[in-house]
């Protein structure tokens, strides 16, 4: 099997579906704590035993810096790669 070279435009393909993919997890996480917030949180207290403030805290924490790392680590090179090379 012959090797492909990483291209500007495959960086940039490999870079657009990983922000799709991962802003998609991130839609899936956001919809389940406005949609069913009660299921979310009976689940995981089935594992650990954590009051609802700390639950709600540490959800809607780690989702921002979920995002905030998604733009930090994808966004902004997939930016910088189209500005410098189209």
């Amino acid at each position: 099997m012959e090797q492909q070279k990483m291209t500007v435009e495959n960086t940039l393909a490999v870079l657009g579906w990983s922000m799709v993919v991962n802003f998609g997890i991130l839609l899936i996480w956001v919809l389940a704590m406005k949609l069913m917030p009660n299921l979310t949180y009976r689940t995981q207290s089935l594992v650990t035993s954590i009051s609802r403030e700390d639950f709600d805290r540490i959800m809607y924490t780690m989702m921002g810096q979920f995002k905030l790392a998604l733009l930090i680590t994808h966004f902004g090179p997939y930016v910088a790669l189209r500005i410098v090379f189209t």
